[in-house]
């Protein structure tokens, strides 16, 4: 079973977030830093801040600094910050405003 950490909608969080195993899912409004191995900013996520994952979904809005090894931006994603990423795919209609540049090894 994995192990998911969900941040729901009607939450306000601030602070750092660090997650070695399973998912961690924004669904509300999150300032600060995560460090996780899967990340998953859904539609209703507001997101200000950095974050570091193996694996990252954005469906909703994230405001700052992003390191992902597979990055995915659906087309409700909003991405305004620095991308470092080996790999990338973005669907017709997301919106990324920044650099993008590749991880190095």
């Amino acid at each position: 079973m994995s192990d998911i950490t969900y941040i729901n909608k009607n939450l306000l969080m601030e602070g750092q977030l660090e997650s070695k195993e399973g998912q961690v899912v924004i669904a509300g409004n999150f300032k600060g830093n995560i460090v996780a191995r899967s990340v998953v900013i859904e539609p209703t996520a507001l997101f200000n801040g950095n974050i570091n994952a193996e694996h990252l979904k954005v469906e909703g809005k994230v405001d700052g600094d992003i390191t992902a090894d597979l990055l995915e931006v659906s087309n409700s994603g909003v991405i305004d910050g620095k991308l470092k990423t080996n790999s990338l795919s973005v669907d017709t209609g997301a919106q990324i405003s920044g650099n993008v540049g590749r991880i190095s090894s």
